[in-house]
């Protein structure tokens, strides 16, 4: 795969790079007639130094940070007899300070070279957000083991943040290693590459806690493995807050192949112990495992280790606590026996909801990143729920619904389009429509709970050489952020991302595309889209976009709200495809 790391890192959206109002520490007074900038430059190469961390007064917020050739702008000085302090920070160099700066009517340039050393970044005591990627590794499982590139934005369109992120071994519960990120520009991401991290040791893994002191931030995990044909992906979104009561709809045990390892993080204040109850899908299958868990650390749940789950089952398992979790759900299926090894991996479901949104489902459609979809409803609430899902053809019209059976509480039914009614007790469908029988095709879905019923699904994409999946949205909104996007990123087979957006009540979607380099806005369209709809949009086919390039896409609806899913294909061998779902604001 093409340098996944770096050419393939999901980032949100680059609205504009302004300076940030100077509301930490002191400020230049309103009536502006004089600025203060300058160039800073490392002292030991003499190259511009960019997200220099730029402070008025005490080092508390940052005012600006440098661009990227290193030059850094502060507005608003009134000339006069006022001194200032002003402090240069980096992670990697050591602060300076200029005492006794004078801004005269002709502005004044202050230009650096700072030395190499340890910095200690403007901020306050506490944190604004803290995300928490609860499975993260190096090398895991040899030299083209499992490794997994991670990625912060700042989400906030005018404010500078900064960032720490703490590692602890997985092994110990320990702190590793810890990074301090100290001016994170609007829109702008911080990356972390394991594998190129000398204080981490290989074939390790870690749960990972990031903390931003001025903003909300979003996180994304890149998972890979292997070269060649035998190239795995996946990925998961950090969580900022965890909750008590998981849901994991789809869980199974040398499934046809397939396992489903759980990934549990303690994000709470406390050492908690993490209760996973399993219930299998024909309700006669039930067990429950526990694991202790202390702050920030993560433990995980193998099936296929576990004495008491059985082989070639599904469960539904719901993970509870007294400290908030976070969970995630990786599936394998890459034995070194398969020929074409297959990984993807989900985020547990909090909450559930009444009605649940699926952008994108298929039913025999061969290509990369099509195949089958099953989705696997689950009861998240307390009494018996008779599930629904009702499909409408992918930028069609007309819909049909599925009523499936009554689910406990804790319980999942799958509905597999394959056969009647998607039971797979019943006959196979034929290609065509029929009673009980979806056509062959895409599709967009809706699931319903029923009166009072809370539920949640998870959806897989299953193909011959590709593996996918998402989860159902619980929140459509009004306003979508899908962090990556990317056209023949890595070549002509390289990366490319179509979008699947789906109406919830909007009647129209205005998507604007801003290039990753710069910020600056590469493309806009407004699309009509009939509520329950889905529309796929390939940025292969949009005019202003260019080859090679990263894009972060804001989706605004009118009339409502929607929901997405971001598809990412890579056409060059091995499991090429994941899903990630756009995040709602």
């Amino acid at each position: 795969m093409h340098a996944p790391w770096s050419g393939f890192l999901r980032y949100l959206l680059v609205v504009a790079f302004v300076v940030a109002t100077l509301s930490g520490g002191a400020q230049p007074a309103a009536a502006a007639t004089a600025y203060l900038d300058g160039f800073i430059t490392s002292s030991s190469t003499g190259a511009p130094l960019a997200n220099v961390c730029v402070t008025l007064g005490p080092p508390t917020l940052c005012t600006t940070a440098t661009d990227a050739d290193g030059y850094y702008k502060i507005d608003g000085f009134v000339p006069g007899p006022t001194f200032w302090v002003v402090y240069y920070n980096k992670e990697g160099y050591a602060r300076l300070e200029a005492h006794n700066v004078q801004i005269d009517a002709n502005n004044t340039r202050l230009n650096w070279a700072l030395n190499p050393g340890t910095a200690t970044c403007a901020r306050p005591e506490q944190p604004n957000t803290t995300v928490y990627l609860p499975n993260i590794t190096k090398t895991l499982g040899g030299p083209t083991g499992w490794y997994t590139p991670f990625i912060v934005q700042n989400t906030n369109r005018f404010t500078i943040t900064s960032l720490q992120v703490d590692f602890y071994s997985f092994s110990t519960g320990i702190l590793v290693a810890r990074r301090d990120i100290c001016a994170l520009k609007p829109g702008q991401s911080f990356a972390d590459v394991p594998n190129n991290d000398n204080d981490l040791s290989g074939d390790s893994q870690y749960a990972v806690v990031v903390k931003s002191y001025m903003t909300d931030i979003v996180a994304v995990v890149n998972e890979h493995q292997g070269v060649g044909d035998r190239t795995e992906a996946g990925s998961y979104v950090g969580a900022s807050s965890g909750a008590t009561k998981v849901s994991l709809p789809n869980i199974v045990r040398r499934f046809y192949g397939f396992v489903t390892p759980i990934i549990i993080q303690n994000v709470g204040t406390a050492g908690t112990t993490a209760t996973a109850s399993f219930i299998s899908f024909d309700g006669t299958k039930t067990a429950s495992i526990t694991r202790q868990i202390e702050p920030g650390r993560s433990q995980f749940i193998d099936p296929n280790s576990e004495i008491d789950l059985i082989d070639q089952t599904q469960y539904a398992v719901t993970v509870s606590a007294s400290q908030p979790l976070s969970v995630i759900v990786n599936t394998h299926n890459d034995a070194p026996t398969v020929g074409a090894p297959v990984m993807y991996s989900a985020n547990g479901i909090v909450g559930g909801a009444d009605t649940i949104y699926g952008p994108y489902a298929v039913k025999n459609v061969v290509g990369i990143g099509k195949g089958l979809s099953t989705i696997v409803v689950q009861n998240t609430g307390t009494a018996s729920v008779t599930p629904s899902l009702t499909f409408t053809p992918l930028a069609g019209s007309g819909t049909t619904t599925f009523n499936g059976p009554a689910v406990a509480a804790g319980a999942a039914w799958v509905f597999d389009p394959r056969f009647i009614n998607g039971d797979t007790t019943q006959i196979l469908c034929g290609a065509a429509a029929t009673t009980g029988c979806l056509a062959n095709g895409e599709y967009s879905f809706v699931g319903s709970g029923g009166v009072g019923g809370k539920i949640a699904a998870v959806v897989n994409v299953i193909g011959d050489t590709t593996a996918a999946g998402y989860s159902a949205s619980t929140q459509p909104a009004t306003r979508l952020f899908l962090p990556n996007v990317t056209r023949r990123l890595g070549g002509t087979d390289g990366w490319s991302t179509p979008l699947v957006l789906q109406s919830v009540t909007a009647t129209s979607l205005h998507l604007s595309w801003y290039k990753f380099a710069d910020g600056s806005l590469a493309a806009s369209q407004d699309v009509p889209i009939t509520p329950k709809q889905s529309l796929r949009i390939d940025p292969r086919d949009i005019l202003g976009l260019a080859n090679e390039t990263q894009y972060a896409v804001v989706v605004d609806a009118t009339g409502g709200t929607a929901t997405g899913i971001v598809v990412e294909l890579n056409f060059q061998g091995g499991d090429g495809a994941m899903i990630y779902e756009g995040f709602a604001r």
